[in-house]
């Protein structure tokens, strides 16, 4: 069993934890740490595959955070020491790092990222060729890590680079080229199409440039594109009003066709249409449910349970498919997903309101680029029949109010507390006529009410990893939402393991820049001050035509980050590692030998160790002013060659040790 220490890692299917000091919290994404949870998934990945750790290949990409790039240090050491092929793949999206499980004949892949949570957390997001990990297994590799259990230390360990990410967006391009079909220009489909991509500082922005730009779109007014871990501008969240409001209002201020919007790793996206209309939460699933079931009479969408009625109502009448309205998690909607496509249900869509979005055709995997696309291209086509995105989920009706309370439980063993309450308050429905039980719920309990009532329904769910109740209100009337949660209100008060004041959500605010660097941020690897710079609001012009990849159209690939129309920052430089990485990444000066204790990655502080600051202190960032003169022509992209796995170098040793492992080589 997890103790309070290792239990605090498990995110659901990740692993996360603080990775920075001078945030507040303490720091336990160590050296030590992170080595141990590498050990973990290496015998985990070893049993399951039924090789021994020289017979495995392992991937390994990071996100733009400040801490990538020294805990991607020890991850690959640590993989090298136990004698494993390991390829490093550098900056990338989460989707690219499953895609090199499908391409590169990996048999894992390690990604550093925390999603959307602020620059001072980390983690570590693993991958098989059958997808992300369910949540014992993130248990199970957290045991080996609270054990100490690890591979006996190997010297056949490999370490190689690769550039899979501009592999990634080859084939993106492709897909949109065969899919669009243009009889005017079929290398260039997307010309005199304006598109503005919001990255957020994230890893996204290489969709705006090596996919967008190099099919002739015009992406004037794309901001944030190049990576920066402390994101200045705003939280990379499609969810977040402040980043949605962004990339909206860019989308107005440049007349775009289309905005479009990513998390940090890529794996969630947004959109806003021609009038600056946020296509997000209940619009997006509609749009995604229309494009999916596209010749697919009665097929089924899987969605999580804060849904609207307008939502379901319009899968099943104008679409004529069928909607499961299931649980909050994105691993559980495509779960579920997966269960019913087994049940011979044709199901091509999971989709959770959050913006994961994953279809049958492409693996199941939920990637943001992929979904973006889709929508691009339906836009297109759209477009050539003289319609818009609108005229698809025009018939969406969508709630006249809606808010999310979040209730804090304040009992110690909380999941146990929430399960009383939801059952309670099934009872207390019970006594009250006005209560509606929904009985196809998976999820706490949904109640809906009558017009005289509030004229809508509410959601009293457990948080999937927090000690908090959501609850979820919305209302086809005006002020429907108080009267529905005057009608639960009695309730809550009376639960005296809930906290009696009931936050609610806070007003939006103008977009406003974030604020700068902190400067009690302690780094023990040395970082130069970063300039801050807003995004280049000039014509950017379009690249020049790009050949067509080789290779067939698979989901997702690499890319490098994007060089965008803002003035480059200048490099974060890391802790030197054993092996020279990219441009980014210099070797670590001081290799983590086997069986000996290895010291705290730099950027990550060890728990309960004195942290000294670093000597030179991380400057505020400046403003700059945006750049006003026009971008200079980008060069030629070429085609993405053919996915390769990276040569093995001692092919000799390796034909020895892999035996019968069947590795591909191209």
């Amino acid at each position: 069993m997890l103790k309070d220490f290792w239990k605090a890692f498990k995110s659901g299917t990740d692993i996360r934890g603080v990775a920075v000091d001078g945030a507040g919290y303490d720091v336990n994404l160590t050296n030590d740490t992170i080595q141990a949870m590498t050990n973990g998934f290496i015998l985990w990945l070893a049993k399951k595959t039924a090789k021994s750790p020289e017979e495995l290949t392992v991937s390994v990409g990071r996100d733009s955070r400040i801490s990538g790039p020294a805990i991607s240090a020890v991850v690959k050491e640590t993989l090298t020491n136990a004698g494993i092929y390991t390829i490093d793949c550098d900056l990338a999206s989460t989707p690219a790092m499953f895609m090199t499980t499908v391409e590169l004949d990996c048999d894992g892949a390690i990604q550093i990222t925390a999603s959307h949570h602020p620059y001072y957390r980390n983690g570590l997001k693993f991958f098989t060729r059958d997808g992300g990990l369910e949540s014992d297994d993130i248990t199970a590799i957290l045991e080996y890590a609270q054990d100490g259990e690890k591979p006996e230390r190997s010297e056949n360990g490999e370490l190689v680079e690769t550039d899979y990410m501009s592999c990634y967006a080859g084939n993106l391009r492709e897909f949109i080229k065969k899919e669009i079909n243009s009889k005017d220009d079929y290398h260039h489909p997307l010309k005199n199409f304006k598109i503005v991509v919001d990255a957020g500082n994230g890893v996204g922005g290489f969709y705006a440039t090596d996919v967008l730009e190099a099919l002739g779109a015009e992406i004037t007014g794309s901001q944030f594109l190049e990576p920066d871990g402390m994101f200045p501008y705003h939280i990379p969240n499609p969810e977040d009003a402040k980043a949605m409001e962004f990339v909206c209002n860019a989308v107005k201020k440049y007349h775009a066709d289309l905005g479009v919007i990513f998390d940090t790793d890529v794996d969630r996206g947004g959109a806003v249409d021609a009038n600056g209309k946020e296509i997000n939460r209940n619009r997006l699933v509609a749009l995604a449910a229309a494009i999916a079931l596209e010749g697919i009479a009665g097929g089924m969408i899987v969605t999580d349970s804060i849904t609207s009625s307008g939502l379901k109502e319009f899968i099943e009448k104008d679409l004529k498919g069928k909607h499961l309205r299931f649980k909050r998690g994105y691993k559980n909607v495509i779960d579920e997903a997966v269960r019913q496509n087994n049940n011979n249900i044709n199901c091509p869509l999971a989709i959770e309101t959050s913006g994961h979005a994953a279809m049958k055709e492409n693996y199941f995997l939920d990637d943001g680029a992929y979904l973006v696309t889709k929508i691009i291209i339906k836009a297109v086509q759209l477009r050539n029949e003289g319609k818009t995105l609108d005229d698809i989920i025009g018939n969406l009706k969508e709630p006249v109010e809606s808010k999310e309370f979040r209730i804090k439980i304040t009992e110690k063993d909380f999941r146990k507390y929430g399960e009383k309450v939801i059952s309670d308050l099934y009872q207390y429905a019970a006594q009250h006529k006005e209560f509606n039980v929904a009985d196809d719920n998976y999820e706490g309990i949904r109640v809906s009410f009558d017009e005289k009532n509030g004229d809508g329904w509410f959601l009293l769910r457990l948080s999937v990893h927090d000690p908090i109740m959501p609850l979820n209100i919305e209302s086809d009337s005006e002020g429907g939402v108080d009267k529905i949660y005057a009608k639960i209100k009695p309730f809550l008060e009376g639960c005296e393991g809930l906290e009696t004041y009931v936050k609610k959500p806070a007003p939006k605010k103008q977009p406003e820049k974030n604020a700068k660097t902190k400067k009690d941020v302690k780094a023990e690897t040395p970082v130069k001050a970063k300039e801050e710079v807003k995004p280049v609001e000039t014509p950017v012009k379009a690249k020049e035509e790009v050949k067509p990849v080789e290779t067939p159209v698979k989901a997702k690939e690499e890319v490098k980050p994007v060089e965008t129309p803002v003035k480059a920052k200048e490099e974060v430089k890391p802790v030197e590692t054993p092996v020279k990485a990219k441009e980014e990444v210099k070797p670590v000066e001081t290799p983590v030998k086997a069986k000996e204790e290895v010291k705290p990655v730099e950027t990550p502080v060890k728990a309960k160790e004195e942290v000294k600051p670093v000597e030179t202190p991380v400057k505020a960032k400046e403003e700059v002013k945006p750049v006003e003169t026009p971008v200079k022509p980008k060069e030629e992209v070429k085609p993405a060659e053919t996915p390769a796995k990276p040569k093995k170098t001692n092919a000799n040793r390796r034909n020895s040790n892999r035996g019968k492992s069947n590795k591909n080589k191209k």
